[in-house]
């Protein structure tokens, strides 16, 4: 009963903020048509629908792990549409030749015998290193501090999923650790994409933001 009045408010929070994160990015694109603003909608409709699945888990009995798993393969897919955009600038429109080196990368934290959930959140894992070492290495060369919120954002969700994967291996040792930090990550994420909605209006947010994705 504890842990669900702390997992329930935590993943509604997520759910909120990535649901406006998404609503800021899809103002933007039917402003100014951009791609990668279209992209980041997807996104992160896909992350509020997995913190919805996971919500939802808490009270599906014996099908808790299952809305569980589905609600982090969601999340997974969201990062996916964040990492695809920077592949799209880094590797000149040819993002298939490096996400083949994808399975590669994961077979190194997956051990014989866990679950479906420590292959998703491995994979979730890292897509947020690679995204967020991208979006660091923009602000490098453009220092924006909405894009330094993001890229710190990112890697906080990185974190998480480490610490999450690490649950697997140490039972109740990181699981509130790791969605608190989870949750910040999102709200720092939330932070440039609310200046700019807020400040011009829904209908005005330009593609600024999307770009430090």
């Amino acid at each position: 009963m504890v842990e669900i009045l702390f997992e329930l408010p935590m993943n509604l929070l997520g759910l909120g903020i990535s649901a406006f994160i998404g609503r800021f990015a899809y103002s933007g694109y039917s402003t100014v048509a951009s791609p990668n603003l279209l992209r980041l909608t997807f996104a992160f409709a896909s992350i509020s629908l997995g913190f919805a699945l996971i919500a939802g888990g808490l009270f599906a009995g014996s099908y808790s792990q299952v809305l569980t798993t589905a609600g982090l393969a969601a999340q997974a897919l969201g990062y996916f549409f964040i990492a695809f955009s920077h592949s799209l600038k880094s590797f000149d429109l040819a993002p298939p030749k490096y996400f083949l080196l994808l399975p590669l990368a994961v077979t190194g934290f997956v051990i014989p015998g866990n679950s479906i959930e420590h292959l998703v959140r491995s994979i979730s894992f890292i897509l947020l290193v690679y995204v967020s070492i991208e979006t660091m290495a923009s602000y490098m060369q453009s220092r924006k501090s909405s894009t330094l919120m993001i890229g710190s954002g990112l890697g906080m969700l990185a974190g998480a999923e480490l610490m999450s994967w690490y649950e697997f291996i140490y039972p109740y040792s990181f699981y509130i650790a790791a969605l608190l930090i989870k949750v910040a990550g999102f709200g720092l994420i939330f932070i440039p994409f609310s200046k700019f909605g807020l400040a011009s209006g829904l209908g005005r947010m330009n593609s600024q933001v999307g770009s430090g994705l």
